[in-house]
């Protein structure tokens, strides 16, 4: 029988194919970057209270830790809706 951290494993593995899956097949749109967004949140929180030992960890570095997983699919939902105007900006020539 596996053990928490096993479990914990898979379930990343799972979510990892999940959005593998859906980013192959998915139609693009709001609904999809919703989705891949809450992936993404879900599996760093996963990762930081499981694997990352931050329980014991400073406050300051805590918060850093989970204002990043809030950051990440922040910007994956802001490339969905400006995804246009960033390339603009961030292409040269």
């Amino acid at each position: 029988m596996p053990g928490h951290a096993e479990k914990v494993w898979l379930l990343l593995v799972a979510l990892t194919g999940a959005g593998a899956w859906l980013g192959e097949t998915g139609e693009p749109g709001w609904a999809l970057g919703l989705t891949v967004a809450g992936l993404i949140a879900f599996k760093g929180r996963l990762v930081i209270d499981h694997y990352m030992d931050m329980a014991d960890a400073s406050p300051p570095l805590r918060r850093v830790l989970h204002a990043f997983v809030v950051l990440v699919p922040l910007l994956v939902l802001a490339s969905q809706g400006f995804g246009a105007a960033i390339a603009r900006l961030t292409t040269i020539g």
